[in-house]
């Protein structure tokens, strides 16, 4: 697509919460954006999420929904083990896709859905809008600049609520706060620093041995420019700092609360004093909704592409082979 002025027509694929509360009002506030067909578990839940949303036209059935000649984009927003096939199904398709994380629950099927949309010729963007926080960006920018020196530790934590348990959220297999906020960490700690993990550690509460999903994970990890990192996330702590922290040889960055704050602040302190940048919080799904429309019409952003998230995939199951062997794992290359 090119045309400025022609919205991209959606079609929205598993109706959640993450669809209906975030993503789905923002492409309605946007401009660039036209909903046009919805598919859910069931032709009762479409029916409703169109009356509810505007949506002109309700699929039972998901491969009917990917050749509607309608659609020029998909939003999938199943749960997580679902992505693969439906990410498949919009490539055969032709439909460009907007895939909510975690991209996939194996390297293989990650792999798989790339060259699937790398041969139909469509656009694969994963849905991690965090990178498109302003003071995320800006720390990127500081560290890409060499303010900080060499990276010597890094730690991110982010708290999220624990949500209703539907029944593919009691799916140790593909639930969990490691794949809802930890996933986004992991990026995030890749995308600022410029580094990729090479090796990880991780606990998590509950165990997840004993076959229940987790609620808080502690990930420690090493980059690959022997910069040490951790990533934190949780459900269980209403009151967690969700800050990022970034501490080089030359300079210490620190940034306010990342969540539940009307700004959030970027700090850096070295030899000469400290030095405070102030950005309004970011309406990250409203960024990332233009983000990926800006992305059809030429313009790249910051949202990961599937090689990237592929790699992500790579960490992530390091991180649970590490958890359920209680050491430590490297993570393989992807590509």
């Amino acid at each position: 697509m090119s045309d400025v002025h022609t919205p991209v027509r959606w079609g929205i694929v598993g109706l959640g919460w993450v669809a209906a509360d975030f993503v789905v009002p923002a492409m309605v506030e946007s401009t660039g954006s036209q909903l046009v067909a919805c598919l859910g578990s069931s032709l009762a839940k479409g029916q409703a999420f169109a009356e509810r949303f505007g949506v002109a036209r309700v699929h039972t059935d998901l491969d009917a929904l990917m050749h509607d000649p309608e659609i020029d984009a998909v939003y999938i927003a199943l749960p997580n083990a679902m992505h693969h096939a439906a990410v498949l199904a919009a490539a055969r398709g032709k439909k460009h896709v907007l895939c909510e994380k975690p991209f996939a629950m194996h390297v293989t099927h990650a792999q798989e859905m790339v060259q699937a949309c790398r041969e139909a010729g469509v656009l694969l963007r994963i849905a991690h809008q965090i990178r498109l926080d302003a003071a995320i960006g800006r720390a990127r920018e500081i560290v890409h600049a060499g303010r900080l020196g060499r990276l010597a530790a890094m730690s991110l934590e982010r708290a999220s609520g624990l949500a209703m348990r539907t029944w593919w959220r009691q799916d140790v297999a593909q639930s969990g706060v490691i794949f809802d906020v930890g996933v986004h960490l992991l990026d995030l700690l890749q995308w600022v620093s410029g580094q990729r993990f090479t090796e990880v550690s991780a606990f998590t509460h509950p165990d997840r041995r004993q076959g229940m999903p987790d609620d808080t994970v502690t990930v420690l990890g090493r980059l690959d420019g022997d910069c040490q990192a951790v990533a934190r996330a949780t459900r269980e702590v209403a009151s967690a700092e969700n800050n990022l922290i970034i501490e080089g040889a030359e300079a210490t960055l620190v940034t306010s609360s990342l969540r539940f704050a009307p700004e959030h602040v970027v700090y850096v302190r070295d030899r000469h004093g400290t030095t405070a940048e102030h950005f309004p919080a970011s309406p990250a799904y409203a960024l990332e909704v233009h983000a990926f429309e800006a992305e059809l019409r030429g313009h790249r952003s910051a949202l990961p592409d599937g090689e990237d998230s592929t790699q992500i995939v790579a960490v992530t199951q390091a991180v649970l082979q590490a958890i359920a062997e209680r050491r430590s794992v490297a993570v393989p290359a992807t590509q």
